[in-house]
């Protein structure tokens, strides 16, 4: 089942009892936040929750839409990831390239033209918001957060003179009705086209969408690789097109089926403090200078619905969304290192890259392994990699933490590199192994 928008999905959910409305009336101002993290850590299961009536604003307000394995699936327009891993797996393997990367930009523009353009989609009506941010009930979601946080919002940018666009997730902390804050993060395709507007002394045009087709909103939080845009990885892994809609003051188009859109402008040297924020980490961020969007306009459609996220530690939705990118970024890296078996990123190290990975026979030591890991899009930059045997069940914690644990002379099995730890628990490369010789 595909969906062209997030009120589709939302009445999708409904229909399966995996949403619950919130009739009565909800405090934007740490209720909510409350409410949230409570149902997401509800061990007998949570939902998705539509709120009618959030006091001091007209939009109802929804959270946790992808916050189980099956809703991200749903999002994407399956029943399983996996099915979607499989996909990416027999179609890269059709592909002859050097790279994943360019395999995959490959693999995008043939099924482009394979499928043609899908024009099932209307533009919706949208209406100006006069009072701008001040009309979205954004959520202030933990007591020492230094204001109101959109924190599901799509930013859409590009480079100076090119028409491919980057849709990326980013946080926005709400000065004002007219002033938001984002920031960029370290090597992000949105930071990076702020770099070139800049170099040229000129302020970067900036669209930040809410709502859409909800595996969009999915894959905006992907690290893709260059030449990949997620729109079109969006029609690559639903089989339908994202209609576009050119923006009011720039060059920049976004979803038609958006429920709100935020325009705006960021000038060079404009800057300001953005923090605290409650991260996954259960942590507060530390304060630092972001870049200012100064805001030209707000607009949604009629009977829009306000779409969020609360960030905090696990579990919580941007877990699920972090492991369904996980399960598909996956096929890029078995792509340069086929003797990668599986990955598992648990919940609670997810956001720091931290894996177990099962590997076939390798006869590299682990910091070659780790080297080659750490150059691809899924495990770079990874806090911490425990290395497996190919027939261990990533999955079954008794089985790792057991072969963990004895891994033999952990002189030689550990590795601190720079902040990142590599633990080499194969059995397999000890001549006196009990696991040598079984099939």
């Amino acid at each position: 089942m595909h969906f062209s928008d997030l009120q589709n999905f939302i009445t999708h959910l409904e229909t399966v009892g995996d949403l619950v409305r919130v009739k009565e009336e909800v405090d934007p101002y740490l209720e909510v936040a409350d409410i949230v993290n409570r149902t997401c850590k509800d061990p007998k299961g949570n939902s998705a929750l539509l709120f009618e009536d959030v006091k001091g604003f007209a939009l109802p307000l929804v959270a946790n839409c992808f916050g189980s394995s099956l809703r991200t699936a749903a999002a994407l327009g399956v029943t399983n990831v996996e099915s979607l891993t499989l996909k990416l797996r027999t179609d890269l393997r059709a592909i002859e390239e050097k790279e994943s990367g360019r395999a995959l930009a490959k693999l995008i523009q043939g099924q482009a033209e394979e499928q043609g353009t899908d024009d099932d989609f209307l533009a919706i009506t949208h209406v100006e918001c006069e009072k701008g941010l001040s009309e979205l009930p954004v959520l202030y979601s933990w007591p020492k957060e230094g204001g109101p946080y959109i924190t599901l919002g799509q930013v859409f940018t590009k480079k100076p003179d090119s028409k491919e666009q980057n849709c990326g997730m980013y946080r926005l902390q709400v000065v004002d009705k007219e002033t938001a804050l984002v920031r960029f993060h370290p090597g992000s395709g949105g930071g990076e086209h702020l770099e070139a507007w800049h170099a040229r002394g000129e302020a970067m045009p900036i669209a930040v969408v809410l709502g859409g087709p909800p595996a969009l909103t999915l894959c905006a939080g992907m690290s893709l690789p260059e030449g990949v845009t997620e729109t079109d990885f969006v029609k690559y892994l639903t089989g339908h097109s994202v209609a576009m809609a050119k923006c009011q003051n720039s060059e920049l188009f976004v979803p038609s089926t958006a429920e709100i859109v935020i325009e705006g402008l960021i000038s060079p040297g404009d800057q300001m403090e953005e923090g605290p924020f409650g991260n996954h980490t259960g942590y507060y961020s530390d304060v630092s200078l972001v870049p200012v969007v100064k805001v030209l306009n707000v607009y949604m459609r009629e009977s829009a619905v306000y779409p969020c996220t609360v960030v905090g530690p696990p579990p919580m939705e941007n877990v699920f969304m972090a492991q369904a990118n996980e399960r598909l970024l996956l096929e890029l890296l078995r792509y340069d290192c086929p003797w990668v078996v599986n990955v598992h990123m648990p919940r609670e190290g997810v956001y720091h890259r931290a894996a177990l990975v099962s590997v076939s026979e390798h006869d590299g030591s682990a910091a070659k392994i780790n080297e080659s890991l750490n150059g691809s899009r899924l495990l770079r930059n990874s806090r911490m990699i425990v290395l497996l045997d190919k027939d261990c069940d990533l999955h079954n914690f008794r089985d790792v933490y057991w072969r963990f644990i004895n891994a033999e002379a952990w002189e030689e099995s550990v590795l601190i590199d720079g902040k990142a730890m590599v633990v080499d628990a194969r059995a397999s490369r000890h001549r006196n192994s009990m696991f040598n010789g079984l099939a």
